[in-house]
């Protein structure tokens, strides 16, 4: 038996109610509702917003669907849970210099023209790349490149703000 906080709304107002859930849905899908006495009319409207609600006597509704796909996300993740190793380099990483890894690599200072790094997990650079960079993990942090950077096969070309990068998105972060 595991112990676990609950955020439960007492309602005893169909009007408040109608309004909370037409404004603020998104925050509390999450929530249980608990009702002091059956109310076919409050039932029927969190039922149709697919919410939790329990009445005070005993009786408990878990919305059905939603609660299937959460296990199912929770067994996946318990499945494909792994130690997660990365390395972290705080110093300058100078030309000639040759880092191969298969961790997550951080650079906090800057890496040097003629430096080759190469990793198969994620790269996360906070100051300049001069060098050859090749990332075959699920994303890049970078903060200014004017080297070369091939991530997943592509090269990024120049960047100059703090940019994050994954198959799908190129974001500037600042």
């Amino acid at each position: 038996m595991k112990q676990k906080t609950l955020r439960v709304f007492e309602v005893d107002d169909f009007e408040k109610l109608k309004n909370i859930i037409s404004s603020k849905l998104p925050l509390i899908k999450n929530h249980f509702f608990m009702l002091k006495e059956k109310n076919e009319e409050i039932e029927k409207l969190l039922k149709e917003n697919n919410l939790n609600y329990f009445i005070l006597n005993g009786e408990f509704t878990p919305k059905k669907e939603k609660t299937e796909e959460k296990i199912k996300v929770i067994e996946k993740e318990k499945l494909i849970i792994q130690p997660s190793k990365s390395e972290i380099y705080d110093k300058i990483i100078r030309s000639g210099t040759e880092i191969a890894s298969e961790n997550n690599l951080v650079f906090l200072q800057r890496i040097n023209k003629g430096a080759k790094i190469t990793s198969s997990g994620n790269i996360e650079i906070f100051d300049e790349n001069e060098g050859l960079v090749i990332c075959n993990g699920d994303y890049m942090i970078v903060k200014k490149n004017s080297g070369i950077i091939i991530f997943n096969g592509e090269e990024i070309g120049e960047i100059n703000k703090l940019t994050f990068i994954s198959e799908k998105v190129k974001k500037v972060l600042q």
